[in-house]
C-alpha cells in the first residue's frame, strides 16, 4: 500500500512534535521553532552557500544558552539513516566553520540527531566522533568548499553533536506540559533570560 507525500509530512510532522515535547520534558531546553511553521529559524547556511533546514531548533536553558538544532527521524528499521546521518556530520561542520568565518564567532550550536530507530550497530560507540566527522565531510566534501579541514573545530563540533534514541512510549513517561510548566518556575533556569 503506497503512501502518499502529504501522509509522509503528517507522520513526519508527528514525529517533530513528540520529539519536540519528549526533549523538552527534561527541563534542559526549549525548541521555540520547528521546520513547518519557522522555516528560517531552523535554516543555517553552509560553505557552499546551501543551507540545511532542521526538524527543530531553540537553545539550553541557564547558563549560556547554546542554540540548538534538531534533526528527527522517525523510522520502523534503520532505512537509510546512516547516509543521511553522515550529511548531518558534515553539515554540522560545515555550518560552524561558515558561522565562524561570517561572524567571526562560534555560535557553540549543539546538534541532535534523534531517531525512533538505531543504525549502523557496529559502529554505533564512534557516531560522534572526530574520526567519522572526518570521513563523512569526505563523502560530503562540496560542503567545504575547497577549504581544508581544521582539526580544532573539528573536535569542537563533535563535542556537540548529540545521537539519541527516541521510542514513542517515552512520552508516556515525560512531563506533561503543565508538569512542565510548573517544575520550570521552580527550577528557575529561565529567570536569568527574563
Amino acid at each position: 500500500m503506497a503512501v502518499d507525500a502529504e501522509e509522509v509530512q503528517e507522520i513526519g510532522r508527528d514525529g517533530v512534535a513528540s520529539v519536540q515535547r519528549w526533549m523538552e520534558a527534561t527541563t534542559f531546553m526549549e525548541l521555540n521553532w520547528n521546520v513547518y511553521e519557522n522555516v528560517a529559524q531552523c535554516a543555517i547556511r553552509c560553505l557552499d552557500g546551501s543551507v540545511k533546514k532542521f526538524d527543530l531548533a531553540g537553545a539550553f536553558l541557564g547558563g549560556d544558552r547554546a542554540p540548538i538544532v534538531v534533526e528527527s527521524k522517525k523510522y520502523r528499521s534503520p532505512g537509510g539513516q546512516h547516509k543521511y546521518f553522515k550529511q548531518f556530520l558534515a553539515t554540522a561542520y560545515s555550518s560552524t566553520v561558515y558561522e565562524m568565518e561570517s561572524l567571526g564567532a562560534d555560535a557553540k550550536r549543539e546538534f541532535f540527531w534523534v531517531t525512533s530507530h538505531p543504525f549502523y550497530l557496529s559502529g554505533w560507540k564512534d557516531l560522534a566522533t572526530e574520526d567519522k566527522i572526518e570521513s563523512a565531510i569526505a563523502e560530503n566534501s562540496a560542503l567545504l568548499a575547497g577549504r581544508e579541514i581544521d582539526r580544532t573545530i573539528l573536535r569542537s563540533v563533535s563535542e556537540r553533536v548529540w545521537v539519541l534514541v527516541w521510542h514513542e512510549k517515552q512520552e508516556e513517561i515525560s512531563l506533561t506540559h503543565e508538569e512542565l510548566m510548573l517544575v520550570l518556575a521552580n527550577l528557575k533556569r529561565k529567570a536569568h533570560t527574563l
